[in-house]
């Protein structure tokens, strides 16, 4: 069969409960795409919410959408064909701790660029993500995509048991992109565990009775499970925004291989793995000490008058990437002086 005199389809389909996903074949641009259809009229506002969606995103970890046809009456979406199994399938499940960072930071990556894009998934889950043949994973089906405005609100429960967060559930029902977090923590859950605790199946969730990302890999650093853990707070407001999620989970991706340059009088240095601390100084102003632990750059020593981006430092103060550092205060005028503090982004591989 031929749509749109374009896209050929032969017999491979997938079913659910928002609608049907045939396989093609582009014959112009000699290709394999996936046509989504969501049949009848009242789906048409869902199909143009999807599409407006997609068309904003700009993230290699959502699926890219190529076109939008109508066919026998019906909408379709054309959009990047994913081929292999989704993460619900054990197949997908990480061996090891380094493959769940890396699919999790995937994962928080494009939550994290859908939020920065104004819109709220809504359906966040295993099942909605798949991992293409580079190693990416790619986020897709936005039939319940919304945007991200205040007072976003609907009538009864949309989303899915196990998935959904708490305030979900009810009549008149008001969210937020926290929503999406929420999904993300009980993901995480799933991905390692295959299976998700009882509080998380009941319907509307139970706050959960203990962390259970302490035990699911071993190794797994303190901070990762505790911002894991928060991801499925009973509050919406506690839940941590997925940017920050995505930077946690980077940090230990990177473990050892962060590189500041620090510049003073004109003399640049770097700080890194090889070359773990740095003295700053201006004898009867101020002095601070720089150390590099893996994760971050910390200040390890401190006397005098001593200044990150106007904020007084203390130490265990954790410098923010690019900054500037002033020894000596704001009266000591001309007599200050200024060292320029720049932290390299290095690229995670996969």
């Amino acid at each position: 069969m031929l749509i749109d005199n374009r896209y050929e389809f032969s017999d491979d389909y997938y079913s659910g409960g928002m609608g049907q996903v045939l396989n093609c074949y582009d014959l112009v641009l000699e290709r394999q795409v996936a046509i989504k259809f969501m049949p009848g009229n009242a789906n048409r506002r869902r199909i143009n919410d999807e599409v407006s969606a997609l068309f904003r995103m700009r993230s290699k970890n959502v699926v890219q959408v190529y076109d939008i046809l109508e066919f026998k009456g019906e909408l379709g979406i054309v959009m990047e064909y994913i081929s292999g199994d989704d993460l619900l399938h054990n197949s997908t499940q990480p061996v090891s701790l380094l493959e769940y960072l890396k699919l999790l930071w995937q994962i928080a990556s494009g939550i994290a660029d859908i939020h920065q894009a104004g819109i709220i998934h809504r359906d966040i889950k295993p099942n909605n993500m798949k991992i293409d043949p580079e190693g990416l994973v790619k986020i897709f089906d936005f039939g319940l995509a919304r945007d991200a405005v205040d007072g976003a609100a609907t009538l009864g429960f949309i989303g899915t048991p196990c998935f959904a967060a708490p305030e979900q559930y009810g009549y008149a029902v008001r969210f937020t992109s926290a929503i999406d977090t929420y999904a993300f923590g009980a993901t995480a859950l799933y991905i390692a565990a295959r299976d998700l605790p009882g509080e998380l199946r009941a319907e509307p969730p139970l706050q959960l009775r203990q962390n259970y990302f302490q035990n699911i890999y071993r190794g797994l650093s303190q901070d990762v499970v505790d911002i894991l853990f928060s991801c499925l707070d009973f509050d919406p407001a506690l839940r941590p925004p997925m940017s920050i999620v995505r930077d946690v989970l980077a940090k230990h991706l990177l473990q050892g291989r962060h590189r500041a340059l620090v510049v003073y009088n004109g003399n640049p240095s770097f700080l890194d793995a090889s070359n773990r601390s740095v003295l700053l100084s201006l004898p009867g102003f101020g002095s601070v000490e720089i150390s590099y632990n893996d994760f971050d750059f910390v200040v390890t020593a401190t006397s005098g008058q001593v200044f990150i981006n106007n904020r007084a430092v203390y130490v265990g103060f954790i410098l923010p990437g690019a900054c500037v550092v002033a020894l000596g205060g704001p009266e000591h005028g001309s007599k200050r002086r200024y060292i320029t503090f720049d932290l390299s982004h290095p690229e995670i591989v996969l």
